[in-house]
């Protein structure tokens, strides 16, 4: 099924699941993996999907389907409807590039359970239009990117454990001291971890202290590498290395595009 309005598309099949061709399309995409193990390949790299994890795609960004488990749920939304409600929400980045990262988020995750549920063939343009504008408020609020300032909220058990990491994530932070503020033992907070966020620990902090550096690069004139301490990284090639993972730029070309784009 695909469903087509001027602000995007929403797309759910069980066909054409193997290999596709390379595309770059000049819209936003989220893909979402509902039942098992999504494997896409992009020009930086390859990415695999787990089952309830979303990932969100950049305009341009070249990337190729190699395999999709059961079902392809998709959703293409223009340009032009997330710089509008970005302006409307107050963000001061209006071409947000979100990471180039799986995960799961609460919000997103509960919208794509709705659409997934009651969206049919006959459903109309305004309600399309209402559910894409709805996804990009969401995205905005909760996709990590180059518009972000911090990582959603995990509740539930684990919300102090991310409280405490976002209060110090300059620090050097073990899976033990992790798991014991949880008070549980290290194995089962990784394992709860990784299925709430999506993300190991460490990679939920690594992100996080990426996204806390971005201001600094944007706003400041310090060098890369006291920027790179003064997050937590214990060294500049480590951030280097994550940061053009992440967004397929390094932290100076990352500087010069919003400097030269504001």
């Amino acid at each position: 099924m695909i469903l087509e309005h001027d602000k995007g598309l929403l797309l759910m099949r069980h066909d054409s699941l193997g290999e596709r061709n390379w595309r770059s399309d000049e819209c936003y995409k989220l893909i979402f993996s509902p039942y098992g193990k999504g494997l896409y390949q992009t020009s930086q790299r390859d990415i695999s999907i787990d089952a309830g994890n979303s990932l969100i795609l950049n305009p341009g960004q070249q990337h190729k389907q190699l395999h999709v488990t059961e079902e392809k749920f998709l959703v293409e939304m223009e340009q032009s409807l997330l710089q509008e409600v970005a302006e409307q929400l107050g963000f001061k980045l209006t071409d947000p590039e979100f990471a180039l990262i799986p995960s799961i988020n609460p919000q997103i995750t509960n919208w794509i359970s709705f659409i997934r549920e009651y969206i049919t063939v006959s459903s109309n343009e305004l309600f399309i239009e209402n559910s894409l504008t709805q996804l990009a408020i969401l995205m905005l609020q909760n996709g990590p990117g180059s518009h972000s300032n911090d990582l959603s909220v995990v509740s539930g058990e684990l919300e102090n454990v991310t409280n405490a990491l976002k209060e110090s994530y300059d620090e050097n932070w073990t899976l033990a001291e992790m798991a014991k503020l949880s008070g549980i033992n290290k194995y089962q907070f990784a394992h709860m971890f990784k299925n709430q966020t999506g993300l190991s620990p460490y990679s939920w902090l690594q992100l996080y202290r990426l996204i806390k550096s971005q201001q600094f690069l944007i706003q400041t004139g310090e060098s890369i590498l006291s920027i790179s301490l003064k997050v937590g990284f214990k060294n500049i090639s480590s951030y280097n290395n994550l940061f053009k993972k992440v967004y397929g730029r390094t932290p100076t070309e990352f500087r010069m595009f919003y400097r030269n784009n504001k």
